[in-house]
């Protein structure tokens, strides 16, 4: 239980996908099997919770990205919060979760804004799953909290999207993860020291500054299945795991050069992911020093990842901030969901 004054903090991972996106979707993984392969970053999402003297029956969620806040009235212990497009990720978690003890707040908070294509919104839900799980005393694993905020994302908000986010951010570090109709195995991959740095020499993030709608991408891409999507996705999966053996080796050519080949196979799976603007930005970045590229997430806008020479990678920042992109400063994060307790006598373990 806490002790008087004291909170929760949880703090949440967003991730960048090199490869395999899409085979992470129920239409394919379910019949094929799919798999993808990424890394969590040093950007997150947060929750903090907060019991408060005022009515037990009452919950207030505040969002400071937003900058927007309501007080939840539960009776009788009863959840059924209805989504009106307000908080509604926060919403969704109580209605699941259904803590029986209220009278607190929980305030949120990302470093990147939902459509980023860096898992935003899934870190949001499972920041608060993971705050109210050690509010509540819960003894979930990794794989129930992933799975939780899965059915809270897919199945209660109706947003549409692939499994692997929940998973990535859940565990944290480099992940390959195989999906089936049957089973989920989340593969941490331990790549060397060295490896590492080069990747985060090498890599260069931009925001497009170009908003987009991942769930609705998703809809669009699943009413135009047909044969070549199945095969534009088995390519994506070969991908996926060429790159696995390519980080374990060291083989960072030979990955820059997959990261291209990707994005290509990528675009071959619906022609909304990408845009002219965005076709742009990457030409003019290649003629720049990049080697490779892509855009992170469902496609469409967000943020795109380069790899690059390090000896040219200023030309190719100077390039990307005159196509209207912000550069973001990162580096790859081991870890994935983390909570702790803050009160006046100092910091514990969540």
């Amino acid at each position: 239980m806490l002790i008087k004054n004291e909170k929760i903090h949880c703090r949440v991972p967003l991730r960048i996908s090199f490869a395999g996106g899409g085979t992470d979707l129920p239409f394919y993984y379910e019949k094929y099997g799919g798999a993808v392969i990424g890394s969590t970053i040093d950007k997150f999402a947060y929750s903090t919770l907060t019991p408060h003297k005022f009515d037990k029956n009452k919950i207030l969620v505040r969002s400071t990205d937003y900058d927007i806040e309501t007080v939840l009235k539960i009776k009788a212990k009863f959840f059924d919060l209805e989504y009106d497009g307000k908080l509604d990720l926060a919403k969704a978690v109580l209605n699941v979760m259904k803590p029986k003890k209220l009278g607190f707040e929980m305030v949120t908070a990302s470093d990147s804004a939902p459509g980023s294509g860096l898992g935003s919104s899934t870190s949001i839900v499972t920041s608060i799953v993971g705050a109210l799980k050690s509010y509540m005393r819960l003894s979930l694993t990794s794989y129930e909290i992933a799975e939780l905020a899965h059915k809270i994302e897919r199945v209660n908000l109706s947003i549409k999207g692939g499994i692997q986010d929940q998973y990535a951010c859940t565990f944290g570090g480099f992940y390959f993860i195989e999906f089936n109709k049957n089973k989920i195995i989340v593969n941490p991959l331990k790549i060397r020291s060295d490896i590492i740095h080069e990747l985060e020499s090498c890599l260069v993030l931009a925001d497009t500054n170009i908003s987009r709608d991942s769930s609705e991408i998703h809809s669009i891409q699943a009413k135009s299945i047909n044969d070549k999507t199945i095969e534009s996705l088995h390519d994506m999966k070969k991908h996926a795991y060429n790159m696995k053996t390519q980080l374990l080796k060291g083989d960072v050519e030979d990955f820059a050069n997959e990261l291209h080949e990707s994005w290509l196979t990528k675009k071959k799976i619906s022609d909304i992911i990408s845009t002219k603007k965005i076709e742009k930005i990457y030409s003019n970045a290649r003629k720049h020093g990049a080697i490779s590229g892509k855009v992170l997430g469902a496609g469409g806008g967000g943020h795109m990842l380069f790899y690059v020479n390090l000896e040219k990678r200023r030309e190719l920042e100077k390039n990307l901030i005159r196509s209207g992109c912000q550069i973001i400063p990162f580096c790859f994060e081991n870890h994935g969901l983390q909570t702790w307790k803050v009160s006046e006598k100092g910091v514990k373990p969540g």
